[in-house]
């Protein structure tokens, strides 16, 4: 079996513990201090809640976990509520005391086997005055699921994303007032949106929670790998491990990626020689996705792309913008500000001038492209005509 995966959240032996990250979240939700994780995506946040969720399950907590990332409605919300509380065994007996006010058709179903029943719910016809009601009683039900509730909520700042002038923000302050018995975790990937609403004043979610920035990991992910490799008798270089580390930007599921795919490939000893060419050949299989992301932007926001990409600090340099025909600092604020909305970059490094890409792969990919466009300090007439 190869010692690595990627992809989706990883447990057990895949997974690496972070025991004192562990205890210091544990001891807020264990005291009903509500707890905001933040950090950047493929960073193993998942993962961390996921095996925290295990362990609490054991000391009797319920805990449904609600994935919003691909929420667009109030409904999409109210439909990963449902599915994640339907996961949970007291699920049934719970919504019966609730579930016959509501409007939408409901169905129940009865296992055959164990002779429980579970309830179907219909909210398609519903109104958005009906399923704001649903995602209220919802809420207000969790009091029934135990004496402890841990709700999870993943990609928290999407809820900003929804046309409700800060409903459902509201409404989960109030229940997170209201429900002794639960306590609600938070993780995000959007760290300048997740700030406004907890440090905004006219927020609803204003100091409501705990805030934590997701720490990446250090030397113990270097040991970690390097001993997981030894396991299959593969014996990589500490100095190509630190630097696949560090050229994806410490985020652990690509470390695995690549890791897997070196497995995968048959050495039995590995250098940075060889980290380099399995990423070249994943960055390869992925060329063609970048290439439909870049050739669905404005032709400014490519540039800003392959100047952050290249360039990587001091972007707002008057020569880096004369160069990437940026035609002022305002106008590669304003690019910056939309490729930051749309997900491709993240939040600015240290100090004005530098930002990170949110899929370091495809920063990447794009350097390597622009050492055939920007190699010289003037354009070749060749060039010039290709980018007008």
């Amino acid at each position: 079996m190869n010692p690595f995966k990627f992809g989706d959240p990883v447990e057990g032996e895949y997974y690496l513990p972070r025991p004192n990250l562990d205890k210091l979240v544990y001891q807020f939700l264990a005291n009903r201090i509500h707890v905001v994780l933040i950090g950047p995506r493929r960073l193993g946040k998942t993962s961390f809640v996921f095996n925290l969720l295990k362990k609490l399950e054991k000391e009797g907590y319920a805990c449904p976990f609600v994935d919003i990332f691909n929420i667009t409605s109030h409904r999409d919300f109210l439909q990963q509520m449902l599915r994640a509380l339907k996961a949970k065994k007291n699920w049934a007996d719970a919504a019966k005391t609730w579930l016959a006010n509501w409007r939408p058709k409901i169905s129940a179903d009865v296992d055959p086997v164990s002779g429980q029943t579970s309830f179907g719910l219909s909210i398609d016809r519903g109104s958005d005055k009906d399923v704001k009601d649903m995602i209220q009683d919802v809420l207000a039900g969790l009091k029934n699921l135990g004496e402890k509730v841990i709700l999870v909520i993943d990609e928290f700042q999407k809820i900003t994303e929804l046309d409700d002038h800060g409903w459902l923000e509201a409404t989960l302050r109030t229940h997170m007032q209201q429900l002794r018995n639960t306590s609600f975790l938070f993780t995000g990937s959007r760290k300048s949106i997740i700030s406004d609403m907890l440090n905004n004043s006219s927020r609803p979610l204003y100091r409501s929670c705990q805030s934590i920035d997701f720490p990446s990991f250090g030397e113990e992910l270097v040991d970690w790998v390097i001993k997981r490799f030894a396991e299959v008798e593969i014996d990589i270089d500490r100095a190509a491990v630190c630097y696949l580390k560090q050229i994806v930007q410490d985020t652990s599921n690509y470390v695995q990626m690549v890791s897997f795919h070196l497995v995968a490939a048959g050495y039995k000893k590995i250098g940075i020689q060889e980290v380099q060419e399995v990423l070249k050949n994943v960055i390869k299989q992925n060329a063609y996705a970048y290439q439909t992301l870049l050739n669905s932007l404005p032709a400014l926001q490519q540039r800003v792309l392959r100047l952050a990409a290249k360039e990587n600090k001091q972007i707002f340099a008057k020569d880096l913008l004369n160069k990437y025909e940026i035609r002022s600092a305002p106008a590669l604020s304003s690019s910056i500000k939309a490729l930051k909305n749309k997900g491709i970059l993240d939040e600015e490094g240290k100090g004005r001038g530098t930002v990170i890409f949110d899929d370091p792969l495809f920063a990447i990919w794009l350097k390597e492209s622009c050492d055939t466009w920007y190699d010289g300090d003037t354009l070749n007439e060749e060039q010039e005509l290709v980018i007008k």
